[in-house]
């Protein structure tokens, strides 16, 4: 993202993702709208972002451009990043089946906060998994996130890169989490 270059004028590409535009997603993916948001204009952008523009040098051309998301796991993905987290609970436990469903949903879509993210960033599961862990404790013995297209292999989301537009989202719901007894190769695809 930095750009060494040797002319006598810089252009210089800023993504941005607008409040409206972000509360906008973040209601359709927790369905309380049925509305896809559209996301901003270039003239909407260099609207609202006006003041950017100013501060530019006259040697720079500042092109405004609108973020994109990357939905994970849920049915608005795309196939290939659609998935299940499958956990396995301990014989003793303080809570039933739905709320650790719950939590985890709540913990999911902390750990994937706007604020906590930057464009063009990776996805680990394992860092995800250690969050959820450290959140419900003795509630869950294990998790592992199982993809759910037909050419994935278990593993295949452990890992997942956005590009330089774009930033991570959820379309995460209770649906995408199965309480299993133990794991084989058949319910983790392996």
């Amino acid at each position: 993202f930095h750009l060494v270059d040797p002319a006598a004028s810089n252009i210089i590409d800023m993504f941005i993702i607008t409040t409206g535009y972000y509360e906008g997603i973040t209601r359709w993916l927790e369905n309380k709208s049925d509305i896809t948001p559209d996301e901003p204009t270039p003239l909407d952008l260099r609207t609202a972002y006006d003041s950017l523009l100013q501060n530019g040098m006259i040697s720079d051309n500042v092109i405004l451009k609108a973020g994109n998301f990357k939905i994970l796991f849920g049915s608005r993905a795309i196939p290939e990043l659609r998935a299940t987290f499958k956990v396995i609970r301990p014989t003793i436990n303080n809570l039933t089946d739905n709320e650790v469903k719950v939590k985890i949903v709540d913990v999911i879509r902390t750990y994937f906060d706007i604020n906590d993210w930057d464009f063009g960033g990776s996805f680990f599961f394992t860092e995800l998994a250690a969050s959820i862990h450290g959140a419900l404790g003795p509630e869950i013995k294990s998790l592992v996130l199982v993809p759910s297209y037909t050419t994935n292999q278990f593993g295949d989301m452990f890992q997942v890169q956005s590009r330089e537009n774009e930033i991570f989202i959820p379309d995460i719901s209770t649906e995408n989490i199965e309480i299993i007894q133990s794991f084989t190769p058949e319910n983790i695809r392996q």
